[in-house]
């Protein structure tokens, strides 16, 4: 995985202030494998509380990329909703 352990702890903290303590959360895409290269970092989160998700969605992305320093996509579980990211993220 091409994140610092600083990087990890920062992510979880910040996807659990918005999205709850009990979201899940992955971490998908060239990240996830050392051998490959890229800059932005895949992140996709399962919220319990299905509430207000367009502007959690927004500050969050606004808050990891102030610290990460660089692009995040940022996929948010919609409940009732079966999109293939869904699949492909987890």
């Amino acid at each position: 995985m091409r994140l610092t352990q600083d990087e990890q702890f920062l992510i979880k903290r910040i996807v659990a202030e918005i999205f709850g303590a009990d979201a899940a959360l992955w971490l998908f895409g060239s990240r996830v494998d050392d051998t490959k290269r890229g800059g932005d970092v895949n992140l996709y989160v399962v919220p319990v509380a299905q509430d207000d998700l367009f502007m959690k969605r927004v500050r969050c992305l606004g808050r990891l990329e102030a610290v990460l320093l660089y692009p995040v996509d940022l996929v948010v579980h919609e409940a009732g909703r079966d999109l293939p990211i869904y699949r492909i993220a987890a």
